[in-house]
């Protein structure tokens, strides 16, 4: 049985007498909790085995996070580890960098050595843990070969947070001013390393990033070198690590194994949709490693296609399926609704008829849910077991919150009006909630000078022109144009719900079953992954596409590309390819069929070729990146993927049918654009996975002639 030795590193609050103090976050614990609770969980216990040593801890956090604890950790649990074997390594707290030694200075252009903020690191006597003693470390591990997987949720560049700030919500500390000598370093007695180091020469390709030069691994990293590591507020209310977030929601919704690179996909994507400027990374030292199942083929568990209800002793209806499971977080005012069957009986449950009762999900836990029966003809038996499938999920609802940047209340009273009578017959929106906590809110609705603003809390920055575009004279509000903002809101809001569409619980499509390949016609590639111009599902980071300047026609082109798409399973599949661009628009660009295109087994069809372009409003106003996201849906049955559709920021009143094909996957994307509360009828019980990319599209500023006895501007 091969092994999986885990050290999981989570620290939320440094040591009391750190000097300068490192400032406090939030998040570090929760996600090092998480990741745990879903190894326990979801590791195929049939194959491998959770080492759980006796003698030493394998989960620090906080006070337990010293130094010393961690390097033990590495050196007396995970280099336990063989060849058949696997080693996670995940670290999530403060990266910052300190002053390297001169013998690194050919390494280091910028004299800094990029590294991990133990507990400890800052106070008198330890240091933090650079990236070249994380590198011997490693170097260490792969001696034995085992696959090793390392996890960083921290900042890697030089900018960090303000000094002096107690409680952050960026992974950065400090920079450590002191110096240590070369003696003072793990590796110090270590000569053939230590050589290595001194006689290797990178200069003039430095990268912040920690290093790893030697050790076969696997990296996956929360950010891009220049980038900030953020932390994020959670359906739920809880603090987190936005990528160690979106990492464990990927897993927790994937039925079974997932490559490396798959995974860096799914997160990019999510991430993309709720922060701005961090861009996860999957990195190795041998590129092919990527496209291996996260910890090893077979690691993770397949879900079987229903839960088991039974009654506890606490007198409850309960589901074995939880969040580590993929079963979605109750929103307020949704739920999740259950068919109940009868054991062992697969044609009711795969054509979802004749259900002996529905119920609805109440409290979502780790590993379990409860829920309540609400439509039975007669009750069930307490002493029996019953399979459950969900039929419906929740929708989550955006929380806005108002705010005026005068005395004056009547901006925010019209837009509240506006809030409270947008539905039919004046009812309140069905996509947005109030929130009178800004912490809370996925977005901020500013009234100022007769405008509505809406702003992203994070940063402030405005997500759309303001509405109306010029100001009123006067200053003054009108419920007009509170309406109009209330619509845009309701846009983004949708669009939200198509990014976070994700796998259910249930779902018997494998990551694998399916691949997109996209290959790039035209434009260059700002980072370049990979070798070749194809990208797919797989590659190592996330794809940057600039436009081309045409010499003949001086002008700029923007970029083109072209999908595949291949079934590599048994069976037919449904798929297409939603476009979300940045203005929150939602197309459906690439295939002629506007529902779904169907696959046959180990078949691939080709889309039409498609340029990926910058809008010329975004572009007169000096915007030039612009973030398009692919969302492919793949199903069991036929959709009608056009129930999605929406135009930019102001969406026009809906007027295509409202009969809607039957199928779970219909019905949910119908209600991701009207929120009808449509009742459960015997529908085909289809089964669907998702997949998202995201593309950054950078057009280059043009060039601008520099005269000697004049000043010009660079950069607006």
């Amino acid at each position: 049985m091969r092994k999986i030795y885990a050290l999981l590193v989570g620290i939320n609050n440094y040591h009391p007498a750190s000097y300068p103090p490192v400032p406090s976050l939030q998040g570090c614990v929760a996600d090092i909790e998480a990741i745990r609770d879903y190894l326990d969980e979801r590791i195929n216990k049939d194959e491998y085995e959770l080492v759980k040593p006796q003698n030493i801890k394998c989960i620090l956090l906080n006070q337990d996070a010293t130094r010393q604890a961690i390097i033990d950790g590495f050196q007396h649990h995970l280099c336990n580890a063989g060849s058949d074997d696997v080693v996670l390594f995940y670290y999530a707290g403060h990266g910052s960098q300190e002053k390297a030694p001169e013998e690194f200075w050919h390494l280091e252009p910028d004299h800094l050595n990029e590294t991990l903020v133990c507990y400890d690191s800052r106070t008198a006597g330890s240091w933090d843990l650079v990236d070249k003693e994380l590198s011997y470390l490693i170097a260490k591990l792969a001696e034995r070969q085992p696959h090793i997987i390392v996890i960083l949720d921290c900042c890697h560049s030089s900018s960090g947070t303000r000094e002096g700030v107690l409680v952050t919500d960026v992974r950065t500390a400090p920079s450590d001013a002191r110096v240590r000598s070369l003696h003072d370093f793990i590796f110090a007695e270590d000569r053939a390393f230590a050589e290595y180091l001194l006689t290797s020469n990178n200069a003039g390709q430095k990268s912040n990033r920690l290093v790893f030069p030697q050790g076969k691994h696997v990296l996956l990293a929360a950010c891009r070198d220049h980038q900030e590591a953020k932390e994020y507020l959670t359906k739920d209310g809880s603090r987190r690590g936005v990528f160690s977030y979106f990492l464990l929601q990927t897993l927790q919704q994937t039925k079974g194994n997932i490559s490396y690179r798959d995974l860096n996909w799914n997160i990019n994507a999510l991430v993309a949709g709720k922060v701005r400027g961090q861009s996860p990374q999957a990195e190795a030292i041998n590129p092919d490693d990527l496209k291996q199942s996260f910890l090893g083929k077979n690691a993770i568990k397949e879900r079987p296609s229903y839960f088991v209800l039974t009654h506890n002793l606490e007198n409850n209806w309960v589901i074995n399926g939880g969040v580590i499971h993929g079963v979605p977080k109750i929103a307020e005012r949704e739920e999740a609704i259950l068919a109940i069957f009868p054991t062992n009986d697969e044609e009711r449950l795969r054509h979802l008829s004749d259900p002996l009762a529905t119920a609805k999900i109440t409290k979502v836990r780790s590993n379990h849910s409860v829920v309540q029966i609400i439509d039975n003809e007669k009750p069930l038996d307490e002493q029996s077991s019953y399979w459950a499938v969900i039929i419906s999920l929740p929708l989550k609802r955006l929380n806005i919150y108002f705010k005026s940047d005068t005395h004056s209340t009547v901006g925010i009273e019209r837009a509240v009006q506006a809030l409270q009578t947008r539905n039919y017959n004046q009812y309140p929106s069905l996509y947005l909630s109030q929130t009178t906590e800004p912490e809370t809110a996925d977005y901020h609705l500013l009234a100022h000078c007769g405008q509505y603003w809406i702003t992203h809390p994070a940063d402030n920055r405005l997500l759309i022109p303001p509405v109306p575009s010029q100001p009123h004279p006067q200053g003054d509000y009108t419920l007009q144009s509170a309406s109009q903002v209330i619509r845009h809101l309701e846009a983004i809001a949708r669009w939200q719900n198509i990014l976070d569409l994700a796998s259910p619980a249930n779902s018997s499509i494998r990551s694998t079953d399916i691949t997109l390949e996209i290959e790039i016609l035209r434009g260059t590639q700002a980072t370049t992954p990979d070798s070749d111009s194809t990208y797919s599902t797989s590659t190592i980071a996330d794809i940057r596409l600039e436009y081309v300047y045409d010499n003949d026609n001086t002008e700029w082109q923007f970029p083109g590309i072209q999908l595949t798409l291949t079934n590599h399973s048994n069976k037919t599949l449904y798929c297409n390819v939603l476009l979300l661009s940045e203005n929150y628009k939602v197309d459906l660009p690439f295939f002629e069929a506007q529902s779904s295109v169907r696959i046959p087994p180990n078949e691939q069809i080709v889309s039409k070729q498609i340029g990926l372009f910058i809008p010329a409003d975004y572009l007169e106003k000096g915007i030039t990146e612009y973030k398009d996201i692919l969302k492919l849906i793949v199903n069991t049955t036929d959709f009608d993927a056009s129930l999605l559709e929406q135009e930019g920021l102001a969406p026009a009143t809906r007027t295509r049918s409202t009969i809607i094909p039957k199928g779970l996957l219909n019905r949910l994307m119908d209600r991701i654009y009207t929120r009808d509360g449509i009742p459960f009828s015997n529908e085909s019980n289809d089964h669907w996975t998702t997949q998202a990319i995201a593309i950054t599209i950078v057009r280059p500023q043009d060039a601008k002639l520099i005269q000697s006895n004049q000043d010009v501007v660079l950069q607006e």
